[in-house]
């Protein structure tokens, strides 16, 4: 069995060519030695995101996000923090709780741990899942993003939608029944080879 994170699925299937093997060779290095383990480089911001939101005062929490961080770090939580507060800005959203869940297809396992659960105003619980990158995150891998938190959603929050927003950019993506038909048989062909590479790999 192997188990990766949603990120790292998302970054599998946004790569091409030969850099797919060499993708999925490093992680699955990582898998069998933990302590080769990377520094997750936006944990911070998505833990300011939500202190910022528990609270109210986004603005002030994700300054100090800024302000504390360090000449390779600043240039992009500032990017994150002006988009975050430009998807706030007058939006009534409030916190909710989501659950953790994992997706399977034959021997790989893929984690699904969204950042937040937003309800806006009186609606439903959207279960989020934000994307921090410098670069802009394709529609196709936002339909994975959805597709995979609407296959876990009783674990998540039953009777939630999901929901993921490109942060830097103030991106909303939403998964539309036409989507949903397409996208399906794509996501399990891309974990059948991912499967492929990584027993390769062995």
């Amino acid at each position: 069995m192997a188990y990766i994170t949603l990120p790292t699925f998302v970054g599998y299937s946004t790569s091409s060519g030969p850099s797919r093997s060499s993708f999925v060779r490093r992680w699955r290095r990582q898998y069998e030695d933990p302590n080769r383990g990377g520094f997750n480089f936006y944990l911070r911001a998505a833990n300011a995101i939500r202190a910022g939101r528990i609270s109210g005062r986004d603005r002030e929490v994700l300054r100090a996000l800024v302000e504390n961080a360090d000449e390779r770090t600043r240039p992009h939580y500032t990017e994150i923090a002006d988009g975050w507060l430009r998807y706030v800005g007058r939006r009534d959203l409030r916190l909710a709780e989501v659950g953790r869940s994992r997706w399977r297809l034959g021997t790989l396992e893929v984690g699904i741990n969204p950042h937040l659960g937003l309800r806006k105003g009186d609606g439903p619980v959207y279960v989020t899942w934000l994307y921090f990158k410098e670069e802009p995150l394709s529609r196709d891998a936002a339909q994975m993003v959805l597709w995979l938190l609407e296959q876990t959603m009783d674990d998540l929050r039953p009777g939630g939608r999901p929901l993921v927003i490109d942060v830097r950019r103030s991106k909303e993506f939403a998964l539309s029944p036409r989507d949903r038909d397409k996208v399906k048989p794509w996501v399990r062909s891309e974990a059948s080879a991912f499967m492929s590479l990584w027993e390769a790999a062995a």
